[in-house]
Formats: C-alpha cells, structure tokens, sequence
C-alpha cells in the first residue's frame, strides 16, 4: 500500500519514555502511544458489529465509564456526532486505521495530514519528501469530505490526548509492563518456529506492536519483507500472555488465507462480497491450521481465544468442534491453505 503522512491539528510532542523498546532485532515486542491513540479515536467512533471484533469487546464502554468518572470531556466528544455520521455516510474512512502503521510519532502524522488537507488533495504543491505521505492519506481520504473528517479528527485526537489519553495510556503502560515482559520472553522463544513461514511469505522482519485498544482482529502493514508491523491485542494479564501471539499468526497467515478464498471462489463471489465475507473465517482458521504447525501447545488456546471472541461459549472440554462451528469454512478452501502453509513451511 502507499502511504502518506499529513496532520492538520496541533498537539504537544509525546514523551516516548514509557513505550516499550525492543529486546531483539527480528520482530521486536514494542508499545506505541501514537497507534494506540489513532485506534482509540477510531473506537470510540465505531459500532463493531463484526463476528472478530477489531477493538477489545467492551473498550468504548469501559472509557466512557472512565471519561464520566473523571468528568472529562474533550473535542473528541464535541465533534462525536459529526465524525460519528461522516463516517456513517462513507464506511471507507475506516480503512483510515491503518494509518498510524506508517509513522513512527503524533508529531510525524500530525504534519502529514496539516500538508495532505492545505494541498487539497492535489500533490503538485508537495514537497518531493513528502510524496510518500501525500500517497498513504491520499488513497485512504480521497473525496473532499474525507479530508475534512480526516482534519476534524486528528484535530480532536490531539486535545483528546493533551487532556486524556496520554494520561491514561502512559499509566496503562505502568499498569501492564510486566505483562509486556512476558509476552516479550514467550515471543522470543516461539519466534524461531514462525521464521521460515515469514521468510517465504515475504515477512522476514517487521514489529510486533501491543495495542490497549484492539481484540482479535489486528491491524497489519506490509511493505516490503523487512517492513512489516502487526498491531496485536495487549493482555489483560499475565494468563493471557500468549494472546498477542495468536493474533500474530492471525495476522500473517493472510497472505495466503486470502489467496485461498480467493482461488476457491468465482468471479460473481468476488464482486457480490461473498469472498469478502469469507476472508475474516479464512483468517481465524489459517491463523490456528498456522499454530498447528509450528506451536501445537498454542492451538487449543488459539480456539478458545477466538471463540470468546466472537462472543461463543467456550466448552470445558476440547474445543475444535465449536470452533469449527463457529468458524465454517467450504472444503476446497481449507485444503488449498492447509497445502500452501505445508508449501511455507517446507520451502527454501
């Protein structure tokens, strides 16, 4: 995908002493303040009425519970219902969530998006170093009213940081550190076992990002095989430390769920969203067919996690027969995945 980066709303640099740095070099565990903030104001605008939720299950409620708590009340809050109903006219703007992916700071998007929406969308004023940012905000605001709500938002992300979610992110990082440590420590022993399926799926190295704000559906950029980041739910707790990995394997088992759906269904599918519909499914079980393979101790947890996920119950016993129930997928496409994770896996 191309990327671009603009902002068109102020907000004081972030002190990034609290984020979490790296312990290894290939596929690091890191926390950052400016992704989760961008899918804090995303979740706090979306309904999330998907089988696997993008963002945790009850986050916006248990904010909004905080936010009257502490009687807090930012622009983000003035301008919900505008947002809320731009948003609700051009579903497309959600595809604005990746955006954080490519940036490393606020302040980085912050003047991206003040150069994409004062360029009116057109790229014959921008700077040739800002080309690339132009082109990442570009191809997800196109319309003119994109960009007024892409300048609307990111102007209410910044007061909504200065008078909350700095805070209360910088504390969550106090709170959750030791967590962070052991999904840390459980990674860098599992790592080895995903290397030669991200080496022949073109993921050599990427980072492993921990967010506040999302469930099991993660949030993924690809741009080159070292270029790469997964967006994985942060645990609540130590028993959950394994959770970000079964996101990961989610996430990176895509490319080639979504060459399977994409095999196995026709033309008329494909335009109709048929496939569209298929892909999350062909995710959830290529994610644990992945886990199968390369960390079986995880596979039952794996199930389990995304059962509760999509808001099943979770049996006491062996759980494969409500996940597969839950998770139906035709035939043809589970034996095309199950043979090009086989390929990965064995390949050079």
């Amino acid at each position: 995908a191309a990327a671009a980066m603009a902002a068109c709303a102020s907000g004081r640099g972030r002190n990034r002493g609290a984020e979490i740095t790296p312990s290894v070099d290939s596929w690091p565990v890191l926390t950052r303040e400016h992704v989760d903030l961008w899918l804090h104001g995303y979740a706090m605008l979306t309904r999330d009425a998907t089988q696997v939720p993008v963002f945790r299950r009850g986050y916006r409620d248990s904010i909004e519970a905080l936010r009257h708590r502490d009687n807090v009340l930012t622009a983000l809050d003035a301008n919900h219902a505008k947002l809320a109903l731009l948003m609700a006219q051009n579903p497309e703007i959600s595809n604005g969530q990746f955006v954080p992916l490519y940036f490393t700071s606020w302040d980085q998007i912050v003047k991206a998006v003040d150069g994409f929406v004062h360029a009116g969308g057109t790229a014959g004023d921008v700077a040739q170093a800002d080309l690339r940012s132009f082109a990442i905000l570009s191809s997800m605001y196109p319309t003119v009213q994109d960009r007024e709500w892409l300048r609307l938002f990111t102007q209410s992300l910044g007061d909504e940081s200065d008078h909350f979610y700095h805070q209360y992110w910088t504390t969550q990082q106090q709170t959750h550190r030791g967590i962070v440590v052991a999904v840390d420590s459980l990674w860098g022993s599992l790592r080895p076992r995903f290397a030669r399926f991200l080496t022949n799926t073109g993921q050599t190295n990427g980072q492993l990002v921990l967010s506040l704000v999302l469930g099991g559906e993660g949030r993924t950029m690809n741009v080159s095989p070292k270029q790469n980041i997964v967006v994985a739910t942060m645990p609540d707790s130590l028993a959950g430390v394994a959770e970000p990995i079964y996101v990961f394997a989610h996430e990176v088992v895509q490319v080639i769920s979504n060459a399977a759906v994409n095999a196995n269904t026709t033309a008329e599918q494909q335009r109709d969203g048929t496939a569209a519909d298929v892909s999350p499914i062909a995710a959830v079980r290529g994610g644990e067919m992945l886990l199968e393979r390369v960390a079986p101790e995880l596979a039952d947890g794996f199930m389990r996690y995304y059962l509760s996920q999509a808001g099943v119950a979770v049996p006491a016993g062996n759980p494969e027969a409500a996940f597969v129930g839950a998770f139906p997928l035709p035939t043809a496409i589970i034996s095309d995945r199950d043979r090009q994770i086989g390929s990965k896996l064995t390949g050079i």
